[in-house]
């Protein structure tokens, strides 16, 4: 048995930390706010090695739980609070908590007068009091051990994502906020209908608890959840807030829409999958409809999960070809890779269990690819004032660290060998292929189509930003701080992806 003191320690560290910088970045001067708020998130990555080394050195144990009665009210174990620590729960918590240092990082010379994008002179301990509150929620989330109080931290992160897309505090920015607020909060509306109709028959919120419920509720719970991880997810046809949400200060969309926020979906679904996945599996769920019954199976609920998932990749890739505005031409993508991740839980519950270990690899190796993405075009942006693809050309002539790291994350992103995305690209297709039948030709056709044509789509745009005669909007590098950031990303897009190998679980 681990040391509990010591796991729970540093699992309290993990979470209190950020909550506690919160509160002083958020209260302390513009000068003061940067230094603190590195201060908590690099006190939170130091807490979670200390957890990681505290799971792996557990013998016999894949999974460290402690909890306590936080509700008395609420009758059995529904009122149970605390942590749950495996593997689900530490790589969703490695790209939250590593790239949550990065952002910050990354966001203390891009929030200044120096920025030809966006000049920032005041305001900023209002962003990092914010962005570490975000931190506090997603790891609060990630450490879970049931839907009640990853429910909590969800909506937290709904309030937190709309003050931080908000920050500009201009009009776009405010109606991009409330947006996103209102589109995110009608998952959450879904989420707790299905709370209500998990507590009423078994007063439990355990993510396993869809097998003490009846076939037929735990058909519908299960379809109510994917309904708040679409939404939370920007899935269709909840999709049109996050490209909108691109209004908010490029470090804050690398870390809401790439790292964090977009992720809580498809985590909340690989949370129940693990949890409730011979449950799913076996499903035999029949509805009268009046005119006919209709039999809800494991096997047809997991290729409603894929097919979805297939739907939107297939428009967000429409849009790739109207973009002009880098960031929004990411949006896109995000929405497309995030349909990546339920595409393999998708397949997971139709029986393929590699689709559940190649979504939990997406989860990752996006994260990377997609924040190097985004902190280019936001370093891009500090240098040269605009983001517009057709007023971008020759970056690297006058900027080749940035465009060599965005270039990376491009290769990364789209699946070129050996980077990060590949490799989960890669089991995505032998899962969907291991699935067989007429829908596994479908799910193959298309999926392998709008990898090809997402491949195209954005080797075009690198060539045209990053190739050629240099614009004149052109300067040279963003500062140290940002090219060392960027830097650290694109190696990780090489090696990152090595870090979730020994936490995919096998199937439960």
């Amino acid at each position: 048995m681990p040391n509990t003191v010591n796991w729970e320690l540093a699992a309290a560290l993990l979470l209190v930390l950020p909550l506690i910088g919160a509160v002083i970045a958020g209260t302390r001067t513009t000068r003061r706010a940067y230094g603190i708020a590195v201060l908590f998130a690099v006190g939170a990555l130091v807490s979670l090695l200390f957890l990681i080394n505290a799971l792996v050195s557990t013998t016999g144990e894949e999974e460290l739980t402690a909890l306590w009665k936080a509700f008395p009210w609420l009758t059995g174990p529904a009122g149970l609070f605390g942590f749950q620590v495996d593997g689900l729960s530490i790589i969703m918590l490695a790209v939250v908590v590593t790239i949550g240092l990065l952002v910050v990082l990354f966001s203390g010379p891009y929030l200044g007068p120096a920025n030809r994008e966006h000049p920032v002179t005041n305001g900023t301990p209002r962003y990092y009091g914010w962005l570490l509150l975000f931190v506090f929620s997603m790891v609060g989330l990630a450490l879970s051990p049931n839907l009640l109080q990853l429910f909590i931290f969800w909506e937290l992160t709904t309030i937190c994502s709309w003050a931080l897309i908000s920050f500009y505090d201009d009009r776009r920015c405010t109606a991009a906020g409330y947006k996103a607020l209102v589109l995110t909060s009608v998952g959450g509306a879904f989420f707790a209908l299905a709370l209500v109709l998990m507590y009423v028959p078994g007063h439990s919120f355990d993510f396993g608890a869809l097998a003490h419920l009846s076939a037929r509720r735990a058909g519908v719970v299960f379809l109510l959840l994917l309904i708040a991880a679409w939404a939370k997810a920007a899935q269709v046809p909840f999709f049109t807030w996050l490209p909108d949400a691109m209004t908010a200060p490029t470090p804050i969309s690398a870390y809401l829409h790439a790292a964090a926020m977009v992720k809580a979906g498809p985590f909340l679904i690989a949370r129940l999958v693990y949890g409730s996945y011979g449950t799913l599996t076996n499903l035999q769920a029949p509805y009268n409809l009046g005119f006919t019954t209709i039999t809800l199976t494991g096997h047809s609920l997991g290729l409603i999960v894929a097919f979805a998932a297939l739907l939107t990749m297939l428009v967000g890739l429409y849009f790739y070809f109207f973009q002009d505005d880098l960031k929004r031409l990411l949006a896109y993508s995000t929405i497309t890779h995030l349909a990546y991740i339920l595409f393999g839980l998708g397949l997971a519950i139709s029986g393929v269990w590699l689709g559940f270990q190649a979504a939990l690899l997406h989860l990752l190796a996006h994260g990377i690819a997609k924040t190097l993405l985004f902190l280019g075009v936001g370093a891009i942006a500090f240098a040269t004032g605009t983001r517009s693809i057709s007023a971008l050309r020759g970056l690297a002539a006058r900027m080749p660290v940035t465009a060599a790291c965005f270039a990376v994350g491009v290769f990364a992103l789209v699946g070129v060998p050996p980077l990060a995305c590949f490799w989960s690209k890669f089991f995505l297709l032998a899962a969907a292929v291991k699935l067989g039948g007429a829908a596994a030709v479908l799910l193959v056709i298309f999926f392998g189509a709008e990898t090809v044509l997402a491949f195209y789509w954005f080797l075009r745009v690198s060539q045209r930003v990053l190739l050629g005669q240099p614009a004149p909007a052109l300067t040279e590098d963003p500062p140290r701080v940002m090219r060392g950031v960027l830097v650290a990303l694109a190696a990780l897009c090489l090696v990152g992806i090595l870090f979730a190998v020994p936490f995919l679980a096998p199937a439960p």
